[in-house]
């Protein structure tokens, strides 16, 4: 097959072989049927095997991908625009909750803008499952 992708080495190789094990054996146990739901769970967030749970870097020019608000605040202070208009329409400056913050570059960047703004909220919180 003609790829530009890189070939991955022994151990990711190794890695990747365990992952599937695990999912064929949970499978099976199942009774050959699992959820699309469960396979993504097992995928994304198996601990020490699944992507976002093994350790390699993921975000930025070393990892797998990279996200608009690691590229520029730009991203970040047009939500932390939309923040602000919700967070003045509360009695209490309110609460923040980002889901899946990575590398907490966003969270940094709308809070620098919220403060500037003068309009931070009480809390901002991030549910993050990845390491």
């Amino acid at each position: 097959m003609d790829s530009t992708l890189p070939e991955p080495d022994e151990f990711e190789q190794l890695h990747s072989t365990k992952l599937c094990e695990l999912i064929a054996a949970e499978i099976e146990t199942a009774g050959g049927v699992i959820t699309f739901r469960r396979y993504m769970e097992m995928a994304l967030y198996q601990p020490g095997l699944g992507y976002y749970m093994a350790g390699a870097r993921k975000f930025g020019a070393e990892g797998d991908f990279i996200t608009a608000p690691e590229v520029s605040p730009l991203f970040s202070d047009c939500l932390a625009a939309q923040c602000q208009q919700v967070l003045e329409q509360l009695e209490t400056s309110g609460c923040v909750l980002e889901f899946g913050a990575g590398s907490g570059r966003m969270a940094a960047d709308i809070l620098a803008r919220l403060e500037q703004l003068e309009s931070l909220p009480d809390q901002y919180y991030i549910l993050e499952l990845s390491p």
